[in-house]
């Protein structure tokens, strides 16, 4: 089988990339072991020469794409570009056409793509936005402004979905409440939705010595938390502050918060990360409270640490309260590691309760009583930790996921 991935976003393979980027190289490199023939057609800022490994065919297109308002011009023109670019393939190829897979990882690659109704043709969306409403947990800390641009560019974003969804020949969401979400907003009603889960690779996601990591990080802390993510209003960081705080001195001094990832609070705001308004909250909370000294900021990790980190660690803490899925979850789970995460979708789809992590009503006061839990009890992270990594072997590794892919692929030759 010929698979053609359109993935617009460099890196590949990714250094630090997102959950866009690691489908479009773990899809790609897991489809060439199997066999298949597959091209990714790419943006590129390094030469091509650096990814042409795994015997995957990379075509670079376009530099990659800034900003956040691209479907104007520069989405428009790199879609276009990947039509063109499969159209000369299939023209060199013709025998390819019979047994041809294009596969989108992001729906705005097929802006300017004709029907193909030749051409099986796959989109898997990623994104909680524009489905689910994230702009609403900022609303305290942007302008009114910055909250109309950002209702703006989600209703160009679903008027544009609208339009594209119902040219594929199946749209494939990443958890069962993305899914449903994304219908509800469309008002679609369609069978060609289906759901398939992120993918992490267990191979380099798993359960290794990180010692030396942990006592840098912990300084003599019994317990090492650990939050993955931007720090902004929807993934709830400033809820995981506050109920560090009304945690007693007997279970504070015994814990540590290692915060991995940027400072800045989402895309469509004027204000930049120096004089984030969130950002000010934050280091207010941490000064009211006197919690330097519970807390270290790591800030961006390389994708090659990562695992070293979550190693590190004895719990994720994920507060968030929106997600289209959850990439940070399974990538702990992988390592053995359980998760805390508020009982709201679709982190329950992932987290079984008391099995593979804990799960609390989405407020600072449950979330400190699960934190008192933990401390009491760090035997269960252990046994909780073990059950994880087994659950994303049997349903998350790319094993599993590659081959309800190629299911897809089959049913729609």
């Amino acid at each position: 089988m010929n698979i053609i991935i359109l993935g617009p976003r460099e890196p590949v393979p990714p250094t630090k990339g997102g959950a866009i980027e690691k489908l479009t190289w773990g899809l790609a490199k897991g489809l060439a072991k199997y066999g298949h023939e597959v091209t990714i057609i790419s943006t590129c800022e390094n030469p091509i020469s650096k990814y042409a490994t795994e015997n995957v065919n990379i075509i670079c297109i376009s530099p990659p794409i800034p900003g956040s308002r691209f479907y104007f011009r520069e989405m428009p023109l790199f879609s276009y570009r990947a039509w063109k670019t499969i159209e000369k393939l299939l023209m060199n190829k013709p025998n390819m056409k019979d047994d041809v897979i294009v596969h989108s990882v992001y729906f705005y690659n097929l802006m300017m793509f004709p029907p193909l109704n030749e051409i099986p043709l796959v989109v898997t969306e990623f994104e909680h936005y524009p489905w689910i409403p994230e702009y609403l947990y900022h609303q305290p800390f942007i302008s009114s402004l910055d909250m109309t641009k950002w209702m703006l560019d989600s209703l160009i974003r679903r008027e544009l979905a609208q339009i594209i969804f119902p040219r594929t020949s199946a749209t494939v969401f990443v958890s069962d409440y993305q899914k449903q979400m994304a219908l509800k907003r469309l008002k679609l009603a369609w069978n060609k939705a289906i759901t398939i889960h992120n993918a992490v690779d267990t191979n380099f996601y798993r359960p290794m010595d990180a010692n030396e990591l942990r006592e840098r990080l912990g300084d003599g802390a019994e317990l090492l938390l650990i939050f993955v993510g931007r720090q902004t209003p929807h993934k709830g960081f400033h809820i995981l502050i506050k109920s560090l705080a009304k945690l007693e001195s007997k279970y504070r001094n015994r814990l540590r918060l290692i915060a991995i990832g940027p400072k800045t609070s989402g895309f469509l705001t004027t204000s930049s990360p120096s004089s984030d308004v969130y950002t000010q909250y934050i280091n207010y909370l941490i000064e009211k409270y006197d919690l330097n000294k519970s807390i270290t900021f790591v800030g961006q990790i390389q994708e090659n640490e990562m695992p070293l980190y979550y190693n590190a660690a004895d719990l994720l803490v994920h507060p968030s309260f929106v997600e289209a899925f959850g990439l940070v979850l399974i990538e702990a789970m992988a390592c053995g590691k359980p998760i805390l995460a508020f009982n709201i979708p679709p982190m329950n789809e992932i987290i079984d309760n008391g099995i593979s992590g804990l799960l609390t009503k989405p407020s600072a006061e449950s979330l400190t009583e699960a934190l008192r839990i933990i401390t009491d009890d760090t035997k269960a992270l252990r046994a909780m930790g073990l059950k994880a990594r087994n659950i994303v072997e049997t349903k998350y590794s790319w094993q599993v996921i590659l081959r309800k892919y190629l299911m897809l692929y089959d049913k729609l030759k």
